[in-house]
């Protein structure tokens, strides 16, 4: 079964390296946005999308050609990511929601999710989805089908990822391969050697400048910094649930969590853990690494966050070759002898349609999903318009827009038409494009960063396994559950156990008794009454 699965995954990194994908081939085309226009006045569509109102520009040629194909006058409805939950809340109580929105009301919310379905808030989509061939296949991702509500979708997923498996990268740790060198320190095997690695790194001048001022391991984020702890327990380095003693439980309420405490606490005493690592966003965490001030850093790998990571290596250090003095540090195996790769839900946000609007409307905007989600919309998103963006020359496809004075690179789709930013993640995050190795990846992300990538995936794919999760679980909204998770914060909670004075664990056994107190004994009773 495990070679099948690899086999599998391995056909999906061909395809990212592959320009002849439906997805990218501009030739592989089934019904054309021209032929989509119905003979009509143009259909008003409200759209709310964070700073939609910046990137819609009346002057935008890809935005009218969209409109003029689709008959649709589409008016943006300007939300920030600061302010776009308390306004969609307002908005909701008002009876004034959008006709479209984005939002992260499962993501985050679940049990806002519910209360808009029982108020006949939001419409679900169709039950024939025929029409709409893109968007079928979409409902039809298993993450996406645990969503319905009594058999029925009533969002569509903003898919990141098809598979679950090809988050992988998004938790890694870099190490500076060349100070281990200095230092003649091996690759950590196990915690404790990991645990020495980094104290080295702080006490033992790596970088040979005569001073103390480097620090161990920092981190992009909490998030980053549990995958470090998933050796010790796989399921807390992604947040999920786990089976124990025949009843699904969250991360934080497992016996296996001990460990993690236990590591957290031996690698922040020792002085490995970067004293500043909870005050640091995550633009100052990488900054830190590159400007040789941390021997390791928890972040991802992505080719996009590659890319930016190298740019920002080159600006501290324009004489030494990254990939010469940085590697990605694999991690040890857990308990069970696996090693383990981070996964995560196919989607991060939703598309949310207002129960107003009606079944024509409903039409015109699946059709809309439906052409951002083809091979047609996608060419459009990532090339522009074929003839003044890009011509074709036999099945090579050759960039024509105008250099960009300052980096030299063709001007991006995003600046010469700004609606772009919108509409190539309105339906979609599409994120597995950026492993493929075409022209605009190469011009975006740059051909080495992006073999990196895949590289990695490979080695993790051959020699490591997902982190087994229950979707079902994590994604079930029940009262008790909803309420409880808008109420804590596990991460924080159990960071602030491993700084403050007192027995770390017995500090953790004390938010757990917290939250027994808000209810997490009901909640994973509702959770187990479901999925039985």
């Amino acid at each position: 079964m495990r070679m099948l699965r690899v086999t599998g995954i391995i056909l999906l990194i061909a395809v990212f390296t592959s320009m002849s994908v439906a997805c990218s081939e501009p030739n592989e085309v089934g019904t054309e946005v021209n032929d989509l226009r119905a003979p009509s006045e143009p259909m008003p569509i409200s759209i709310a999308y964070w700073d939609i109102k910046r990137y819609f520009d009346a002057g935008d040629a890809v935005l009218r050609k969209i409109e003029h194909d689709l008959d649709i006058d589409l008016q943006p409805v300007q939300v920030s990511r600061t302010d776009y939950a308390e306004k969609f809340k307002v908005w909701a109580a008002t009876d004034k929601l959008p006709d479209v929105f984005a939002h992260t009301v499962v993501s985050e919310s679940p049990g806002l999710y519910a209360d808009w379905i029982k108020q006949n808030l939001i419409r679900p989509l169709p039950d024939d989805l025929s029409p709409y061939p893109y968007v079928y296949e979409l409902s039809q991702i298993p993450d996406t089908r645990a969503l319905r509500h009594d058999n029925k979708l009533h969002m569509l997923p903003r898919i990141a990822y098809p598979t679950n498996d090809l988050w992988m990268l998004d938790r890694v740790v870099f190490i500076r391969k060349d100070w281990m060198s200095e230092l003649a320190m091996p690759d950590p095997l196990n915690f404790e050697q990991f645990q020495q690695s980094m104290r080295r790194f702080a006490d033992e001048d790596p970088d040979r400048n005569g001073q103390r001022d480097t620090v161990g391991l920092t981190a992009a984020g909490l998030p980053y910094l549990a995958w470090v702890f998933s050796p010790a327990f796989p399921q807390f380095g992604v947040g999920q649930w786990v089976q124990e003693d025949n009843e699904w439980i969250p991360y934080y309420a497992s016996k296996q969590m001990s460990r993690v405490v236990d590591q957290y606490d031996r690698l922040q005493r020792s002085g490995g853990l970067d004293a500043e690592f909870f005050l640091l966003k995550e633009d100052d965490a990488t900054e830190k690494f590159a400007q040789g001030r941390a021997g390791a850093l928890a972040y991802k790998a992505t080719p996009d966050s590659l890319s930016k990571f190298v740019a920002l290596w080159n600006k501290y250090n324009p004489d030494a070759d990254f990939y010469d003095a940085v590697k990605i540090m694999r991690l040890w195996p857990a308990q069970d002898g696996n090693r383990y790769y981070y996964v995560a839900p196919t989607y991060w946000s939703e598309s949310y349609f207002s129960a107003k609007v009606d079944e024509a409307k409903m039409d015109r905007i699946l059709r809309l999903y439906d052409y951002l989600l083809s091979p047609v919309g996608m060419m459009l998103m990532r090339y522009g318009i074929e003839g003044q963006d890009y011509v074709m020359q036999g099945e090579e496809i050759v960039i024509t827009r105008p250099l960009d004075e300052k980096t030299g690179k063709p001007v991006s789709i995003q600046k010469l038409y700004p609606s772009t930013n919108v509409f190539q993640s309105l339906a979609s995050w599409g994120m597995e494009r950026t492993y493929r190795l075409d022209v605009i990846n190469k011009i975006n992300y740059g051909e080495r960063n992006i073999q990196a990538a895949l590289e990695e995936m490979r080695w993790l794919l051959n020699h490591a396994v997902a982190v087994p999760f229950s979707y079902s679980a994590v994604s079930l909204s029940t009262p008790s559950k909803d309420k409880l998770s808008a109420a804590i914060a596990p991460l924080e909670d159990l960071t602030q156990a491993i700084l403050s004075e007192g027995d770390p664990q017995q500090l953790w056994q004390a938010t757990l008794a917290k939250y027994e107190a808000m209810g997490l004994r009901e909640s994973i009773k509702e959770v187990n009454g479901e999925l039985k």
